[in-house]
């Protein structure tokens, strides 16, 4: 039954960027949904995004092993969000408008006048190395739990996963990642607070 849930869920997250597919019409629709996100949505998709599978399956993990001591690290991670917010967040939208600019790299590029392309150019190669390891750890994530609903080898689940979150992502691009991202984060505030009162009972 969980499976076959699941199964509703993956086809479901593909709808999504079918729907969304026919929402884009510039680059910037592609690149930042046009600017045109609620505040809801946004909030929802960057926290989506950035807690993901390592505050459900990693965060839990190391507190079993390490003890309550992990505990410190979900007390500075939330300063640093919140400090994000509010010191960086609304000044970098401001910014990236005024440059029109779509990504980080093409700010820096134009905000410092990058005439050689070396800001430019370092810059995206810092955000892909990085974002490297953070999309394999989600990938292998969701590998981990098509392993455990359906009994797959890992290669078989991280590729089944991988294939489901790059068709929607290449479909609809960031209004099909913060519509479906929305969702996401509904269901890991449910489980957040519902599994540990499963727990106590």
């Amino acid at each position: 039954m969980i499976g076959f849930i699941f199964v509703l869920y993956l086809i479901f997250l593909i709808i999504v960027g079918i729907w969304t597919f026919k929402l884009n019409k510039t680059q910037e629709d592609y690149l930042l949904a046009g600017r045109k996100l609620g505040p809801w949505v946004t909030a929802f998709s960057e926290r989506a995004s950035g807690e993901s599978a390592w505050l459900l399956l990693a965060l839990p993990g190391a507190a079993i092993a390490v003890g309550l001591g992990e505990v410190w690290t979900v007390v500075g991670i939330t300063i640093g969000i919140i400090a994000s917010w509010f010191l960086i967040a609304e000044k970098l939208r401001i910014e990236t408008e005024k440059y029109h600019a779509l990504t980080i790299p093409e700010y820096l590029h134009r905000r410092f006048k990058d005439n050689s392309n070396i800001i430019r150019l370092f810059s995206a190669l810092i955000i892909a190395f990085f974002f490297a390891f953070y999309v394999s750890a989600q990938f292998h994530a969701s590998g981990k739990v098509l392993k455990t609903l359906f009994d797959f080898d890992a290669v078989t689940g991280i590729t089944i996963g991988a294939a489901v979150i790059v068709s929607y992502t290449l479909m609809g691009g960031f209004f099909a990642v913060a519509w479906t991202d929305l969702l996401q984060g509904i269901l890991m505030i449910g489980t957040l607070i519902i599994l540990p009162i499963a727990g106590f009972i």
